[in-house]
Parts: C-alpha cells; structure tokens; sequence
C-alpha cells in the first residue's frame, strides 16, 4: 500500500505479518507540520541516535538513573550523521533508520515491536530486552522512541517519560 492523506492527516502503511496497518503522522491541520528539524549538534552523533534538546543544541538522550532529567525528554532521532557545531537534521515524526549499532542487545529491530530509550546515551532497546527497564535496572525514565516497522525503519513516535525513580 501507499502512503495516502485524509481529513489533513497522513497516514503511513506496514504490513507486519500478514495484517495491513496505518499509522497516524502529526495532527490534522491545513498545513503539514514539520516531520523533520534542523538543529546545531552539541557533539558529535551518529546517524539514528535519539536525541534531546539543550538550549540551542541537540545531544545523546538517556534514561539512565542519576543523569539529569532533561536527557530522559528525548525529541526524535537523528536522521544523518554530524560532527559538534553542525547542522543535523532531527527526525520528530516519521520514518528513521536505525542500524545495529544504535540497538542494545540486538542486531536489528523487531517488526511491530515499541522501542524506548536506552539507559546508554542515544540507544534503543525493547521493554523486554536483558538490560531490563525496570525500577532497578540502573534506569531513570520509561520514554518511548516509536514503533519497528521493519528490522531497520523505526516509526518515530516520541512520547513523554514515565519516571522510574
């Protein structure tokens, strides 16, 4: 299937299995709001990181316990590689790759699968994966990043942190 507009939203198509499946992009207004977001990088990233937002700059997120909380409100996921000072192009609602390295305790992702943000800076990890996000497991903050449509796309789909500790 393909990607289609209706009442001024867009929807995008996944099959995982054998069952058809739309996914709602941004919320319905006349005009489209911004998928994507230029920003200067605060260090250097790599592409499919998850970021948050520090004044003027965009940095590696974390749940971890003890971090401060800012780095537990990720935004997206960067959509290229940069270097400290450079622009980058932030990935807020829509389609991201995501490769191996940007995955704990996995080499790809799970069709169907949410993703959350990993206690070790700009990395993904499911609910049920060893590192275990729990009360006890070194993390701060349950904040989930989106949704796998395939073993490398992630939907992007930022919602606000539930706090652990």
């Amino acid at each position: 299937m393909t990607d289609r507009a209706i009442f001024n939203r867009r929807y995008t198509s996944y099959t995982p299995g054998s069952t058809p499946v739309w996914l709602v992009n941004g919320a319905g207004s006349t005009t489209s709001p911004a998928t994507t977001v230029t920003f200067t990088a605060g260090e250097t990233l790599v592409q499919g990181e998850v970021v948050y937002v520090s004044g003027a700059y965009v940095l590696a997120a974390s749940a971890a316990s003890g971090v401060s909380p800012a780095l537990w409100n990720a935004i997206g996921v960067t959509a290229e590689a940069a270097a400290t000072s450079a622009d980058v192009d932030v990935i807020l609602d829509d389609i991201a790759l995501i490769s191996s390295g940007n995955i704990i305790h996995q080499t790809a992702l799970t069709p169907g699968q949410y993703y959350y943000l990993a206690n070790i800076p700009g990395k993904l990890t499911l609910s049920t994966a060893p590192s275990g996000i729990t009360t006890s497991g070194q993390y701060g903050a349950l904040t989930p990043v989106g949704l796998a449509i395939s073993s490398s796309e992630l939907h992007v789909e930022v919602a606000a942190p539930v706090i652990l500790t």
